[in-house]
């Protein structure tokens, strides 16, 4: 963490510090201390400035995690409470004093759980056997010339782009039939 001395630290850097922390934009930041918006970021990005937001909000966490530590013992009864005898509508306290517990590292250990199948050697010996056929059925295809082979007409060449057309009949009725084109 960068220091800053008191000479680097100006007064008016805390009145932007505070805005700063408080979400207010740079413009409205400037408009509040009375200065020019570029001088107002340009403070914003000096070591000095950065040294002592870290420090400011290191302050402000700590302070935050001390009110939750305080109220652990309560937050912690009031779950017991709601546990024993609460209604429908303790959901709110109940949901808030769980968070308050988290807070402070109170978090439930979150379980994983994976199931995974145990197979008997009879159910192992039938996956390999149907394995083995599937390959064997893979093997038979392969071969160029088996009775199973179709052929792929995308990977064969042909000579016509459209089927060919023949009309028949009389002026005015057309018959139309298609002749495929086999390939070769």
């Amino acid at each position: 963490m960068a220091k800053y001395t008191k000479k680097e630290w100006k007064p008016e850097y805390q009145k932007i510090l505070i805005y700063a922390e408080q979400g207010v934009p740079v413009k409205e930041i400037a408009e509040k201390v009375g200065m020019h918006p570029r001088y107002v970021y340009d403070v914003m990005k000096k070591d000095a400035f950065l040294a002592k937001q870290q420090e400011f909000e290191g302050k402000i966490i700590d302070k935050a995690r001390k009110v939750f530590e305080e109220h652990a013992v309560t937050a912690a009864k009031k779950i017991v409470k709601i546990a024993k005898g609460g209604k429908s509508e303790d959901r709110i306290q109940l949901d808030a004093s769980k968070e308050v517990l988290y807070q402070v590292g109170m978090k439930p250990v979150e379980v994983i759980e994976t199931r995974q199948r145990e197979y008997t050697p009879e159910e192992l010996a039938s996956m390999s056997k149907t394995a083995l056929e599937v390959e064997e059925i893979t093997n038979r295809l392969a071969v160029r010339d088996s009775s199973y082979v179709l052929t792929d007409e995308r990977s064969e060449t042909r000579t016509d782009a459209e089927p060919e057309v023949e009309q028949t009949g009389d002026v005015g009725q057309e018959f139309m039939s298609e002749k495929p084109v086999l390939p070769v």
